[in-house]
């Protein structure tokens, strides 16, 4: 097996050749600074400018920074390459300080570095004029696989290599003669690999916090200070001086919301820890997990979105939802709240993408409910690329929307489980071209978290996706426990499912904690969401069902065997406290409402006939008043009005939304 073949670094090549020219016809001298962390081919390619020079007849010296500082003024029309320029970094390097005004003489300089140019780089070049920056990325699939194949790797390694190395020209050479020596036979890189790599683009770490912290990045799709603050556990620094060092290192990227490890150092953390520290990565994972969900919780508005992909990015190791989201943020596709001057837009994308029938819909929907719509825009073509609608529906309405797909919704939703006085039911359609609902991608990353989004926030008795029938998405949608009726909805020939999810059945906490099961273990791990029957299947109940369970659990207060039977165990109400003991539960609730009722001057009246009527276990009513000093028939409103007052505020506890203020008691 031979090294890989040079492939790609167009852009370098290009900088370069122009510096040559520039130097032969005019004298003009430039310095080419390359940077970029270790395994990137900094190396390589500076070989590759030695060769190319060489062949123009140029004068190649090749020198580390120190010599490169020590050395003489070179003669017209040299190529320096410096390697190794890290050894001289700092506010008062040396480096630049001499090779800048040798390159106003009539000289090729290229600089490569595993960092950008620093306070001495910059202050130099802001009066010289004369630096060229040159980032290196890692190679496109498509230039690892030339050099890959150049380099005789036959086809069946050529995948499990380009999987592994992501474009790094170091890691893409070692991973091709491990796997001519055996390895990723098991579709796992050897662990001697994962190690001398590691070694080699991270280096020395100064202490267990700051080795933490390249770990905890590696797990987050970003990782900011506060993460850092509640998922560190080694000390060695404060937070913030581990994350000032974490920025800085050369594999790590500032992004909007964090920072974000490069894919191959990431994937080199994370299999590390995991393998060596099974107990300790299930650890990390619940640290960090239990941030990012509080943060999903208490999102603002502009927030919501990035902090739920950060969310489902825990979900990228179990190899499935990974086949679906990307998880990348090319900067091409950006989601706006839709505006009235978008009308014409909005309807010319629905229509081209689905018909007239559909963008007639669409129409009714955008002048009814504006706030509804999400456009999501193409900043290169200045288009829209789709549209998102989340569309809240009850049945005040007499008669059915004219859409198909929102009368199928309602339609399912009465015959199914109804909504109850006060619930609605929320339907997402999703409008794109057909192209976009074929594979993953950023743009349908932004579609598909701000519908998971509004699951979280939104939190209705029903949800409803509707998509053209054959989406990639299908099989996703599924696996969130979005289940497909049948038949579909056809709208002017084209076919569109409707995916349905009971939120009062399956909860959002209930919908979350199984989706965890399957973030490290895959989706074997995970277990239907929705039970059929038994005692993990959610109850919704009608107001007359919750009031007439309300009574019977004030009645049988002092009977834990009885209380065993009250449907109120059953519903949100009592799962959202968690715990072992329902029963409990159940009383704890209850117990909350009494106090509630308690607390208010007006209504200590009601709750004393409570607690006399029904707590306290006076045999009769009439024995009840009388402990009161009350007549029977004030007792009776007394207690009547109370327990009234108590049925609402238990009403209102098994309908709140997750996270919101208890309501206020009348």
């Amino acid at each position: 097996m031979h090294t890989p073949a040079f492939a790609g670094r167009t852009g370098p090549l290009t900088a370069f050749t122009r510096a040559l020219e520039a130097c032969a016809s005019a004298g003009t001298a430039t310095i080419l600074y390359v940077h970029g962390p270790a395994g990137i081919g900094r190396t390589a390619l500076l070989r590759r400018f030695a060769a190319l020079a060489r062949g123009e007849g140029h004068p190649v010296v090749e020198a580390d920074a120190d010599s490169a500082v020590r050395a003489g003024e070179p003669p017209a029309g040299t190529v320096l390459l410096v390697d190794d320029a890290d050894r001289l970094r700092g506010p008062d390097g040396a480096l630049p300080h001499r090779l800048l005004p040798r390159a106003g003489r009539g000289a090729v300089t290229v600089v490569a570095s595993e960092y950008g140019p620093d306070t001495a780089w910059r202050t130099a070049a802001a009066s010289a004029g004369q630096v060229w920056t040159l980032a290196l990325d890692p190679l496109s699939d498509a230039e690892a696989r030339q050099a890959l194949t150049g380099a005789g790797l036959p086809e069946e390694g050529v995948g499990a290599v380009l999987d592994f190395a992501r474009g790094y020209p170091l890691a893409l050479s070692l991973a091709a003669s491990a796997w001519q020596e055996g390895g990723f036979r098991d579709e796992r890189a050897p662990q001697d690999l994962v190690l001398a790599l590691l070694d080699h683009v991270i280096g020395e770490v100064p202490g267990p916090a700051h080795r933490q912290a390249l770990e905890i990045a590696a797990h987050s799709r970003w990782t900011t200070e506060d993460l850092l603050r509640t998922a560190l556990t080694e000390s060695g620094g404060s937070p913030a001086e581990t994350f000032d060092w974490l920025r800085r290192r050369p594999f790590v990227a500032s992004e909007r919301h964090g920072v974000s490890v490069l894919p191959l150092v990431r994937d080199l953390l994370d299999a590390d820890l995991r393998w060596r520290d099974p107990s300790g990565y299930r650890a990390l994972h619940e640290r960090i997990r239990g941030h990012l969900l509080d943060r999903v919780h208490r999102a603002l508005p502009h927030q919501l979105l990035p902090d739920v992909l950060a969310f489902t990015y825990l979900h990228r190791r179990n190899g499935f939802v990974s086949r679906f989201v990307t998880w990348e943020d090319d900067g091409r596709y950006r989601e706006t709240p839709y505006r009235r001057e978008m009308r014409d837009e909005v309807l010319a994308l629905v229509a081209d993408a689905e018909g007239a029938a559909s963008a007639a819909g669409t129409a009714h929907w955008l002048d009814a409910r504006p706030r509804s719509f999400r456009v999501y825009w193409d900043t290169a073509a200045q288009t829209p690329a789709a549209v998102l609608a989340w569309l809240r529906l009850d049945d005040s309405a007499p008669h059915p929307p004219a859409d198909p797909t929102a009368r199928a919704a309602l339609r399912h939703a009465r015959s199914s489980r109804p909504l109850r006085p006060g619930e609605h039911l929320a339907l997402a359609r999703v409008h794109a071209p057909a192209s976009a609902l074929r594979a993953a991608s950023p743009l349908m990353d932004l579609v598909l978290h701000r519908i998971l989004a509004s699951f979280v926030r939104d939190t209705p008795a029903w949800s409803f996706i509707a998509l053209a029938s054959g989406s990639f998405l299908a099989p996703l949608l599924r696996y969130i426990d979005q289940r497909p009726l049948r038949p579909p909805v056809e709208v002017d020939g084209t076919s569109f499912t409707l995916y349905a999810h009971d939120w009062r059945s399956v909860t959002i906490e209930r919908w979350m904690e199984v989706g965890h099961l399957a973030e490290l273990a895959g989706p074997e791990a995970r277990p239907a969401a929705r039970p059929r029957s038994g005692p993990g299947a959610l109850t919704v109940l009608t107001r007359e069902e919750f009031d007439a369970a309300v009574l019977d659990a004030l009645t049988a207060w002092q009977r834990a065997d009885v209380l065993a039977g009250n449907p109120l165990l059953r519903t949100r109400l009592v799962a959202r406290r968690g715990g072992r003991d329902p029963v409990a539960a159940l009383r704890e609730a209850v117990t909350e409402a009494l106090d509630a009722l308690a607390a208010d001057p007006r209504a200590e009246k009601y709750h004393r006939a409570l607690l006399a009527g029904f707590l306290r276990g006076a045999p009769t009513r009439e024995a009840a008043a009388e402990r009161l000093g009350l007549p029977l028939s004030t007792f009776r409103r007394h207690m009547s009005r109370g327990l009234e007052r108590v049925r609402s505020s238990l009403w209102d506890m098994e309908n709140r939304p997750r996270g919101s203020a208890d309501p206020s008691h009348r």
